[in-house]
């Protein structure tokens, strides 16, 4: 009796070689527009310390989210979730060593233990982008331009995309100033207001109740957050006037209701929203000046960054038929084993091929016929086919098929890379 095909881990993904050829194909536009802006390629470790997280990434994520395991020496390890505590370490590590502003991106699989849904699974690649060591307005407004210059890329117009913009600060000082707010009561509000989209206004109301609000505090908060006021501010102002000269302002909304649930953020919040019947955000992120000194560091290094995963903004590009026509690593020529005695002439020409830079294969099974070998190189859509027969072989020639065009030549071996160099 036949065992039982194990099934892939709930809410993870296989990638066969067309999904992957896709996976490199928007790792490959993120990166390339990243390194336009001059940002440098790193990586960080898939394990951490789950301490690393602890009183820094969202109290959702670290409690619900992670999945979490225990060394041999029974310390608490997680599978990263999120890539920015990561960063802030490797930055605090070696602080007197980088030459600031520093511009690091990085693509990479993250892991969250939560519901899978269209978008969303609890495996999934992220390209993540961060500006270290420059306090400015002008520095968000980079961050902010290569978000922009990054839909522009994969062909996303303002009609698909918004950039809902906010200041974190601004918004801390409006529930302090304006609606009296206590301060302890702010981070519960916050993680609220980072949730108000999914919930209806009573039972928002409710919850702002139960967090501490009075029943005018929670009404006038509602007032703001319905009536899409922006919150204006000198910061968010400079930010916008950048990005006006940057001609990317089309892309971005000031929204109130923009927090972010994370709680290393300290002014400057966007997420990047769907415009569609998608209607979720796509990606998101932010300024952070003290997680260098969360995580040990000795000095307050400002940051500002963004992540975007790869399966909301897949489902996206498949909506407004944006989807790339991509193919695996195209295999160029099959190389046929007319018999096999003839087998090694025929690795050989495979070896000539390969030095000359041409993605090639080599037939494995010399007792085929050629006409399943030519259904083969068809099959996996191979343009170009060698057959090297006994009189061939004798005077070191090889026919040439052109299965694309028909057309077929006898060359020397020797001349077969040139030819389909040339096409």
């Amino acid at each position: 009796m036949a065992s039982k095909i194990i099934p892939n881990v709930k809410g993870t993904r296989d990638f066969y070689p067309d999904d992957w050829a896709y996976q490199k194909w928007l790792s490959g536009k993120f990166l390339e527009v990243g390194r336009l802006f001059g940002f440098e390629e790193y990586e960080g470790s898939l394990l951490e310390h789950q301490d690393l997280y602890l009183g820094k990434s969202s109290e959702e994520i670290v409690n619900q989210q992670t999945f979490t395991l225990k060394d041999r020496d029974d310390r608490d390890l997680v599978l990263r979730p999120e890539l920015t505590p990561s960063l802030a370490r490797m930055v605090a590590s070696r602080e007197g060593q980088l030459a600031f502003p520093i511009r690091w991106q990085s693509y990479g699989q993250f892991f969250r233990y939560e519901r899978p849904q269209r978008g969303r699974g609890r495996a999934f690649f992220q390209w993540n982008v961060d500006l270290l060591g420059a306090d400015s307005p002008v520095a968000d407004a980079e961050i902010l331009s290569l978000a922009c210059a990054t839909l522009k890329t994969l062909d996303l117009t303002p009609d698909h995309v918004t950039l809902r913009l906010n200041d974190r600060q601004a918004a801390e000082s409006l529930l302090r100033e304006t609606l009296g707010i206590r301060d302890d009561l702010i981070p519960a509000v916050f993680g609220l207001i980072d949730r108000v989209d999914k919930m209806d206004p009573e039972k928002f109301k409710a919850a702002l109740a139960e967090a501490g609000l009075g029943d005018t505090q929670a009404s006038e908060l509602q007032d703001i957050l319905q009536s899409k006021s922006p919150i204006v501010s000198d910061w968010l102002t400079e930010i916008m006037a950048h990005l006006s000269k940057a001609g990317v302002e089309s892309y971005i909304q000031l929204d109130p209701r923009i927090v972010r649930g994370f709680d290393y953020y300290t002014r400057t919040v966007f997420e990047a929203w769907a415009k569609t019947s998608l209607r979720r955000a796509l990606f998101g992120g932010g300024r952070y000046d003290n997680l260098t000194l969360q995580v040990g560091g000795k000095r307050q290094i400002p940051g500002v960054g963004f992540a975007v995963g790869d399966m909301a903004l897949t489902e996206l590009l498949k909506e407004v038929e944006k989807m790339p026509d991509a193919h695996p690593t195209e295999v160029r020529v099959l190389v046929t084993v007319f018999a096999e005695d003839l087998l090694d002439t025929s690795s050989h020409v495979a070896a000539t091929l390969r030095r000359a830079g041409i993605p090639t294969e080599l037939y494995l099974s010399p007792k085929h016929k050629l006409d399943r070998q030519f259904k083969h190189a068809d099959k996996k859509a191979i343009r170009y086919v060698v057959v090297l027969g006994p009189d061939e072989a004798a005077a070191d020639k090889a026919s040439l098929k052109d299965l694309r065009t028909g057309d077929q030549v006898t060359l020397a071996v020797g001349e077969l890379a040139d030819r389909i160099s040339q096409n």
